[in-house]
């Protein structure tokens, strides 16, 4: 009887982060089974409607996606797409995920997307030009070519004009050496 049934699935609700086509959008996972998933995303600013979710999907179907209640991120291919109920509906297929990752390096709070920023760093009465590695909604790592005044806990003034925003934030982690200093930044308040 067990070989009769279709693969095991789980209904619940949960909500994560799907990034695809250039952005990051906001997403309502409610089914998941070993293989895939079925989700519910909120439009974005580019992919805002089906009919641009279709025409990316006959470019590109590779996504990253990251629900924290399952501890889940990686790579999935959106296997389709549809409209249901004025809701934007997807089914996921899992290529390179980690599920119920144990070691903190692997545990990210949210989804984080790496590329080259500026930004212009304020610690203690300090000023850096740091580069931005990279960066999620919750945080960021920067690096800076000299060494610096960064220890855990310090406050840090950001200033990211390439991104458009401003914001307060604190250090979590440091690596440093004699030549450049890479540590992690959590932000609390953006502007």
């Amino acid at each position: 009887m067990f070989q009769d049934r279709k693969e095991y699935r789980k209904n619940f609700s949960a909500e994560g982060f799907l990034y695809v086509g250039g952005e990051v959008l906001k997403l309502g996972c409610y089914d998941v089974s070993l293989k895939g998933a079925m989700i519910e995303v909120e439009p974005g600013e580019l992919l805002s409607g089906i009919a641009e979710f279709e025409s990316l999907l006959a470019e590109d179907r590779r996504a990253e996606i990251f629900v924290e209640a399952l501890s889940l991120a990686g790579e999935v291919d959106i296997v389709w797409v549809k409209r249901e109920r004025q809701r934007i509906m997807m089914g996921l297929e899992f290529r390179d995920v980690v599920h119920n990752a144990q070691k903190l390096w692997r545990r990210r709070r949210g989804y984080r997307k790496t590329e080259s920023f500026e930004v212009d760093l304020f610690i203690d009465k300090d000023r850096y030009s740091a580069e931005g590695i990279n960066r999620s909604t919750e945080g960021m790592c920067l690096r800076v070519q000299a060494p610096a005044s960064a220890k855990i806990g310090a406050p840090v003034k950001l200033q990211v004009n390439q991104l458009g925003f401003s914001a307060l934030g604190k250090v979590v982690w440091v690596e440093a050496n004699d030549l450049a200093c890479r540590f992690g930044v959590q932000l609390v308040i953006v502007k």
